[in-house]
């Protein structure tokens, strides 16, 4: 009786274990993500959706001088690893690199290319979720 007890015992913790856990997979990319460490005036905005390993998403942009704009965004998900490509309606197209660390925080590197070809060397970004659930449109 006691070796029964104490083998439910281990299999309901193992449960109850493997029900918290916080996992981090492809899915949890779904929400509304923000640019972290923006400059003064400047916000990137992206509502992301996972659909297979394919990425999609529109979004918001504000440069201080610029003015403000939309984008849209595509990519692939392999794991918790993204490939995202935002363009932005002024021409600028960012490639992002990055895994989710988090359920809430995507981390990376982005190059940055615009219209005139001028492109960046990559440089760190990192995104926080804003919302779970992304608008949806029809």
């Amino acid at each position: 009786m006691r070796l029964l007890m104490s083998v439910t015992s281990v299999f309901m913790l193992a449960v109850a274990a493997n029900g918290c856990s916080d996992s981090i997979g492809p899915e949890s990319i779904d929400g509304l993500w923000e640019v972290d460490n923006s400059p003064a005036g400047n916000s990137l905005q992206i509502s992301l959706v996972l659909n297979g390993s394919a990425v999609s998403g529109q979004g918001s942009w504000c440069g201080e001088a610029l003015g403000c704009g939309s984008t849209s965004t595509t990519g692939t998900a392999m794991g918790n690893r993204f490939h995202l490509v935002t363009t932005e309606d002024n021409g600028v197209t960012q490639t992002f690199d990055g895994s989710l660390t988090s359920t809430n925080s995507l981390s990376g590197s982005v190059r940055e290319s615009s219209t005139g070809g001028q492109i960046q060397l990559p440089h760190p970004q990192s995104f926080h979720r804003v919302a779970n659930d992304p608008p949806r449109t029809q």
